[in-house]
């Protein structure tokens, strides 16, 4: 039996938002225990996390922002007690006007890992 690991990724982007007169940036930190191959966990992961981004960032700012401006980067996996079906998603947003950047969270937010099943 695989063992049971914590995965952790974070999903940037920046760009330059005219209305605030300076650069906006988004983070959502994403973390899930699963069971499985890392590569495997890892890309879907990343396809789940990616496309959720983009939505999220189009709701808020009305922008959509296309993959290759998000960036996705994964930290180190560690061992974990249980596996869990939802990832939990931290998200934060900054701004920056001239030198100094300001950070808001913004309310986390839970995702499934496996998409649901439509019935028919």
């Amino acid at each position: 039996m695989k063992p049971v690991r914590t995965y952790r990724m974070s999903v940037f982007s920046t760009w330059y938002d005219v209305a605030a007169e300076g650069l906006v940036s988004y983070e959502m930190h994403y973390r899930v225990a699963r069971r499985g191959r890392i590569r495997t966990v890892r890309e879907y992961l990343r396809g789940r996390g990616l496309k959720h981004f983009q939505q999220t960032v189009y709701r808020l700012t009305d922008k959509w922002l296309p993959k290759r401006k998000v960036k996705a980067y994964f930290e180190r996996e560690e061992p974990a007690q249980t596996s869990q079906r939802d990832i939990n998603i931290e998200i934060v947003r900054m701004e920056r006007k001239g030198k100094r950047w300001t950070a808001s969270k913004l309310p986390p937010k839970i995702l499934r890992f496996f998409k649901r099943r439509r019935k028919r």
